[in-house]
């Protein structure tokens, strides 16, 4: 299953420093076979020495993902927050091979995860987004999460990559207009003024729960399903081949019908979706 993330007590050394020649040199100058994800910028697979943490070529070395963005000017107090932020990122960083993006859609996956490992990242996602909200020592910046902030490790382990970046402003190469697919309707109607909290995260959580089971993009479909378990449960993943408990996928949509509740108030907490989570894989 996932971890979630958790402050390392060991000593670490001094956050590495790469310039930019560096980075094309380890992501094959950003080439875009190399990307593994595209949010708010774009992530990038590289390669680099561990022991020198120099560049390497591709397939060798260490695979690294380099975050890709296009920063303005005189951005010094917003730097330095964000390195914080960084510091916090780097203490609980972990190999990584994709986005759980790339393995969600049924047309482009390179192969179809099977129920428990569908079940695993959904578990390893809500432990990481349950333990940000009940950690006050930190002020990290809020984004609604998306399949494309969520990495996988080589044993499809979920590691939540959502904030840290955020709040660096920053322009994107060429005109790129982030997916409101996750985002909370509270946020859409507000024209993207609501504050996001973490009712905005249950509900991008169902969200990525809703894809996860069905294979399917968003586009209009919340608004078909929300009150509707049956019509969920008609649209689960034909690759799954009824190779699940069938109790299991039905308390898989109430749990997301209850994240999607179009009223945040009527929203569970992370806490209580984990503990549903982790009910059905004790099943």
């Amino acid at each position: 299953m996932g971890n979630c993330l958790s402050a390392s007590k060991e000593q670490l050394d001094p956050i590495s420093v790469f310039t930019v020649a560096e980075l094309k040199k380890a992501t094959n100058d950003f080439r875009k076979e190399m990307v593994i994800g595209d949010s708010f910028g774009s992530h990038v697979r590289g390669y680099i020495n561990p022991k020198t943490l120099s560049p390497a070529k591709e397939g060798v070395g260490m695979a690294v993902a380099v975050k890709r963005c296009y920063m303005f000017k005189d951005l010094d107090q917003d730097l330095q927050d964000w390195l914080i932020d960084l510091e916090f990122l780097r203490r609980n960083s972990h190999p990584i091979q994709a986005c759980l993006k790339n393995y969600i859609y049924r047309e482009n996956r390179p192969k179809s995860l099977p129920w428990e490992t569908r079940l695993n990242i959904s578990i390893g996602v809500a432990q990481c987004l349950a333990f940000l909200h009940s950690w006050k020592k930190t002020s990290l910046s809020r984004r609604y999460i998306t399949a494309s902030k969520i990495l996988l490790d080589l044993e499809f382990n979920a590691r939540v990559s959502y904030f840290g970046l955020e709040n660096l402003p920053y322009c994107e190469e060429g005109t790129h207009v982030p997916s409101l697919d996750y985002a909370p309707p509270e946020y859409i109607l507000s024209g993207n003024k609501w504050k996001l909290d973490m009712s905005g995260d249950v509900y991008s959580f169902g969200a990525i729960l809703l894809q996860m089971l069905t294979g399917l993009k968003m586009r209009r479909i919340i608004l078909e399903i929300r009150n509707d378990n049956e019509s969920i449960a008609k649209m689960i993943d034909p690759d799954l081949e009824n190779s699940y408990p069938i109790q299991e996928g039905i308390r898989m949509c109430e749990i997301i019908k209850q994240c999607l509740e179009e009223d945040p108030k009527n929203r569970p907490s992370m806490q209580q979706v984990l503990d549903n989570l982790n009910a059905i894989a004790r099943t």
